[in-house]
């Protein structure tokens, strides 16, 4: 049996190892496309420079998109072509917007959401036997100079994936990698997959969809499986399992990443609910150490019981600011023990290695700085003049615990 083969062309290899970079706001927005279009996509994204700020035109060879191993293309792959391209100039993303309301509460009843065309055009020049295309303009923020909040993937591990349900759920998974799980509502599932009211019988969701995406993806670097939680009789959510890949360990170029945004996609907030998120973080209405204190408050009690969604009430405490007066206080009795706590060194008696935990050395600065006792306009430059200068070594032991050391005698 022959497969279709994209980039059945010269550069076939090169084009083939690209990584190719999607914002997860596009990962997660609902669209629908066929397979001859997912993969015309995918030859889009894998033409897109690093350090493009504009969209131009393509030209993409019929070859790359449609055209069967061993085969030159037939008048039936033409007139699918024809037909793709008006299908292509409709295709329309559904991409939901973080909330910008004071309480939060507006997302789940009536979020924001933006309806953007993803092609500007699409033409076929049958004396070239090719497709010029050019994505929207609209489309720049989720596929140009991306930032944060992306996600990669190589272009040969996609290559390998013949329905467009399947490529959509690789990227889902792939967004998670670092967490090697996700959970998402069937209802939710079957939107992004522009699926709804479709399936109405899970089990034929389960073979046709879920069952047919693992086959598919076993032959990729991102295999999965999946167990199914029900409400009742009902499945209400699909919790896919997958090989953990720490960030780098895929040889993917690093995204940037904070340890704060790290947290709440380890307890599995939504994307959508994690942009909201950081919409709030990002214009100073909530600040990063709340979010955590947040996290490790609620986890605490999803722990004892007394929460029953962890999701929901992380999103809901930092966006309504239920634990504003805790953190505060928190804030507070940290202050105070820091003051009469200062940071002690550490001396080893037959080598003489005295040492300094760096966290406490940083607490016990700021304390003092929060005071104006201290002259150095920064941390850092308050460790070059008191301990580097004098000898101390930075250092990191197995427990990734951060230490300033030298080889003194405390007198």
């Amino acid at each position: 049996m022959t497969s279709l083969i994209l980039f059945d062309q010269p550069g076939a290899e090169e084009s083939a190892s690209k990584v190719i970079v999607q914002h997860n706001a596009l990962v997660n927005a609902r669209f629908d496309l066929s397979t001859v279009e997912m993969r015309l996509f995918m030859a889009m994204l894998s033409r897109i420079g690093r350090d493009d700020n504009e969209f131009r035109e393509m030209r993409i060879p019929l070859t790359e998109v449609v055209a069967l191993s061993g085969r030159r293309p037939s008048s039936k792959d033409y007139q699918q072509v024809a037909g793709m391209c008006t299908q292509l100039v409709s295709r329309i993303l559904h991409i939901e917007r973080p909330s910008t309301g004071r309480s939060g509460s507006r997302r789940s009843n009536s979020p924001d959401f933006d309806k953007i065309p993803l092609m500007a055009y699409a033409k076929y020049r049958g004396e070239e036997g090719a497709l010029h295309v050019r994505f929207n303009d609209e489309v720049m923020p989720y596929l140009l100079q991306l930032q944060r909040n992306f996600t990669k993937a190589q272009v040969v591990q996609l290559l390998k994936l013949k329905s467009p349900h399947s490529y959509r759920i690789y990227w889902l998974l792939k967004e998670y990698a670092a967490f090697g799980s996700r959970s998402m509502g069937v209802g939710e599932l079957k939107s992004v997959l522009n699926l709804d009211g479709q399936y109405k019988q899970f089990p034929l969701f389960k073979l046709r969809v879920l069952d047919r995406a693992q086959q598919e993806l076993s032959k990729t670097d991102l295999p999965f499986t999946y167990e199914l939680l029900r409400e009742g009789r009902a499945v209400a959510h699909v919790r896919f399992h997958f090989p953990l890949v720490t960030p780098g360990q895929d040889g993917l170029p690093l995204g940037p990443s904070s340890e704060w945004e790290s947290s709440l996609q380890k307890i599995g907030l939504s994307p959508s609910s994690l942009a909201t998120i950081l919409t709030m973080v990002s214009s100073g209405k909530v600040e990063p150490e709340y979010v955590e204190f947040v996290v490790r408050n609620q986890r605490e009690k999803h722990r004892l019981g007394k929460v029953k969604s962890l999701p929901g009430s992380v999103f809901s405490a930092i966006t309504k600011g239920h634990l504003i007066a805790e953190f505060k206080e928190s804030g507070r009795r940290r202050l105070s023990e820091e003051e009469t706590n200062p940071a002690l060194p550490s001396v080893d008696a037959q080598s003489g290695v005295v040492r300094f935990r760096l966290r406490e050395v940083e607490a016990m600065y700021q304390t003092l700085a929060a005071k104006n006792l201290h002259k150095e306009a920064s941390f850092e430059q308050h460790v070059q003049q008191v301990y580097l200068s004098q000898g101390f070594v930075l250092k990191q032991d197995d427990q990734k615990v951060e230490w300033l050391e030298a080889n003194k005698t405390i007198k």
